[in-house]
């Protein structure tokens, strides 16, 4: 099976470098230590497209096995598109990398998919940087897997603008939480709720920042939907000044997105978010 045509991998310095982290579990490892070691690889779709089509096949079936997990209710022709970012190039200026998470036993717990490249804005070119998306194993959840990666490709790749829509309440809370437990500095983030008086306030775009924060999505976004400018325009459609993605996703979650366990999230509340719709978060440079 073969996902799309070989290119040469792209030369550039945005690059997110592979790591490594630590997860506390409830079993000995070989090592004697009850820390499972989770490794994360960084790579071009560039790259991967250079692989023999075994390996290919392989990685294919081993993401379809991944999202069907991580969204139970998925369809699978949609998982099938999300499956298909990981071996093609995006549309317009951009580069598309993949972080892949494995495990002691070298199964695939998580992947993510980003695109890198130039947005310009007012006269200025500015680096941007879309987040597609982050796919998560039931039994890693709730381990910081998503909170970092926007980390390190905001701390790493230091991006003038990062752009990532969420689905719900625990994607939503480990990116706009990024910048108040201090794992990354020198950006704003929007949509958050701040502290003002004992009462939460919601924190959106002023009318001057939604010309900008739609100028970007409507750049990047085109290399997710591989430069279909049809596709951008539906999207903005559906755009809401207060960030919110109206009626964009399908049933694939066993549970309320913004409700798990009966968990109220406040900051979804205070946007009018639906079960089937999502979020964009901004995460700005400061001047």
């Amino acid at each position: 099976m073969k996902h799309g045509k070989k290119t040469d991998p792209i030369v550039t310095s945005s690059v997110v470098k592979d790591f490594h982290l630590h997860r506390s579990g409830s079993h000995r490892h070989t090592d004697g230590s009850d820390q499972e070691k989770i490794r994360a690889k960084v790579i071009f779709t560039d790259q991967i497209l250079l692989w023999p089509d075994e390996a290919q096949e392989r990685l294919s079936g081993e993401l379809e096995n991944l999202f069907s997990q991580a969204f139970p209710r998925m369809s699978g022709e949609e998982c099938q598109d999300w499956v298909r970012l990981f071996f093609c190039k995006p549309g317009g200026r951009y580069h598309r990398q993949a972080i892949l998470f494995r495990n002691d036993s070298g199964d695939l717990v998580a992947a993510s998919t980003f695109d890198c490249g130039e947005v310009e804005y007012g006269g200025n070119l500015l680096k941007g940087v879309y987040l597609i998306g982050t796919a998560i194993l039931p039994a890693y959840q709730d381990f910081g897997l998503g909170q970092t990666v926007g980390a390190r490709i905001l701390t790493e790749l230091q991006p003038d603008v990062l752009l990532t829509t969420c689905a719900q309440s625990s994607s939503l809370h480990s990116r706009v939480s990024l910048p108040q437990k201090g794992l990354v500095t020198d950006f704003e983030v929007y949509p958050r709720l701040e502290q003002e008086g004992g009462t939460d306030v919601l924190k959106t775009l002023q009318p001057d920042q939604l010309d900008f924060v739609t100028s970007v999505f409507k750049q990047l976004f085109l290399g997710v939907v591989e430069g279909s400018r049809e596709d951008v325009t539906e999207a903005m459609q559906n755009l809401t000044p207060q960030m919110v993605r109206k009626n964009l996703y399908s049933d694939m979650f066993d549970f309320n997105p913004w409700e798990k366990n009966g968990r109220e999230d406040k900051l979804a509340k205070a946007l009018g978010v639906t079960d089937r719709d999502g979020v964009l978060v901004m995460f700005k440079k400061r001047d």
